[in-house]
């Protein structure tokens, strides 16, 4: 009976350590994801948040993309538009937050990548925007490009990923 018990204490001890490990040490894809889910968080705002509060987030924003980074942003209709760089990404957030009622941002079935060296990492996922109180909603596929600068994943780039239609 006492060795069944200190199996059992060995079981749980092991377990236990693994998951003390997996949290102090996440494995690289759960950090870049980690990172596009907070993206979307601090994207997202509601009509009754201040202009501080907005002007806060879009700040923010920027804190996630490396000093050269760029956005593809590809509206059917309308055409693309690139964005270049931590300064115009920034303007063009403070004025979006700014002009828009709401914002929500939701990155789905977000898959990472991490290429060969560890220190670039590409996630592929849906990404959906709702713009002030509209009921149709934007949904493009995208990948997202990071690299691992100073210790911490950057977003170089966003583009639109060209899908079969």
């Amino acid at each position: 009976m006492k060795i069944f018990f200190r199996l059992l204490l060995l079981a749980v001890l092991g377990a236990a350590g693994f998951w003390l490990w997996t949290v102090l040490f996440p494995s690289p894809e759960k950090v870049v994801l980690k990172k596009i889910s907070k993206l979307a968080a601090v994207a997202t705002f509601v009509q009754a948040d201040s202009n501080l509060t907005r002007a806060g987030k879009a700040s923010s924003v920027v804190s996630f993309f490396a000093p050269d980074a760029q956005i593809v942003v590809t509206v059917d209709g309308i055409g693309s538009r690139t964005f270049a760089g931590r300064e115009e990404i920034r303007e063009t957030a403070l004025a979006g937050f700014a002009g828009l009622q709401s914002l929500n941002v939701k990155f789905l079935d977000a898959k990472a990548k991490i290429l060969p060296g560890n220190v670039t990492a590409t996630v592929n996922c849906t990404c959906e925007i709702k713009l002030g109180g509209q009921r149709d909603m934007g949904v493009q596929e995208i990948a997202v490009h990071l690299k691992k600068l100073d210790g911490d994943w950057l977003i170089t780039s966003i583009e639109p990923v060209k899908t079969l239609q």
